[in-house]
């Protein structure tokens, strides 16, 4: 199922790198085909993790959190809550406020259980806090936050992990030095591992924790890189996160716009 592979692929590579303390080493006599294949790895880790479809899918969710935002300023939230159900409706809040004072949507994963380490059995879920900028014109931040605890077993075992892009950037205008769109490299993508083997920790569903990471890493740092392959997959399935994340804020606009539609048919219908 596609839900329980988005989270536990996830969890298991972010897991992964960050329970290992020493990463492969190159051996010490390589054949040719190997030659050539470190040479593309380090040709790639150089260029950067670019990719057409996350640039896209970067500005398609900022277009879409540029239009809602545009909506609740006009009031279609708040007026429809009011007058277009039977009985007026409580209004939970579109944008959220960090402690810093910053706007973020909040966007839920799926939750459930996993059984990516069976006979382990594991309670996940998962957030995605989407931040724009000031002007709503491109995104600031994105956090995929994804908690779980084991559902059996003798010890307790409480674990968060998260994946932060501080600078999530939409395909742009530039072009690279072969005329094609230049892309942003993600490379600055940032890994967090939290545990905790006591219920009396709590970390809350929010984007800003007070409690720093037990284990902090960079997807491609210059000095001490990931593995090339779990480098790769966890691209793989933060692009798979953004599909969901972008599918969703095109379900939340639609609603409004759909709302707004009602709204001024409501105060048009004089038969």
């Amino acid at each position: 199922m596609i839900h329980r592979f988005g989270i536990s692929s996830i969890s298991s590579v972010l897991l992964f790198v960050c329970s290992v303390a020493l990463y492969a080493e190159r051996p010490a006599s390589l054949t040719l085909k190997d030659r050539e294949s470190q040479k593309q790895i380090d040709a790639t880790r150089a260029a950067g993790f670019g990719d057409n479809e996350i640039d896209t899918l970067h500005g398609t969710i900022a277009e879409h959190l540029k239009k809602m935002k545009k909506l609740q300023d006009l009031g279609v939230d708040k007026t429809a809550a009011q007058y277009l159900a039977q009985t007026p409706q409580k209004l939970d809040d579109l944008y959220k406020t960090d402690k810093d004072g910053k706007l973020y949507l909040e966007i839920k994963l799926p939750q459930g259980q996993s059984y990516i380490d069976w006979p382990k059995v594991y309670l996940y879920d998962g957030t995605a806090f989407i931040y724009p900028n000031k002007d709503f014109t491109d995104l600031d931040r994105i956090i995929l936050a994804f908690r779980r605890v084991n559902a059996d077993g003798t010890i307790y075992v409480k674990e968060m992990r998260r994946l932060i892009n501080p600078t999530p950037r939409q395909q742009g205008v530039d072009k690279d030095e072969k005329g094609e769109a230049k892309l942003d490299t993600n490379s600055d993508i940032q890994l967090e591992y939290f545990q905790a083997l006591s219920s009396d920790t709590i970390w809350p569903n929010e984007p800003v924790q007070k409690d720093a990471a037990n284990i902090t890493m960079v997807l491609n740092d210059e000095k001490d890189p990931l593995p090339y392959d779990k480098q790769k997959h966890i691209m793989l399935t933060y692009k798979k996160m953004l599909r969901k994340a972008s599918k969703h804020t095109a379900f939340k606009l639609r609603n409004m716009e759909l709302d707004q539609k009602q709204l001024i048919t409501k105060v048009l219908d004089y038969n």
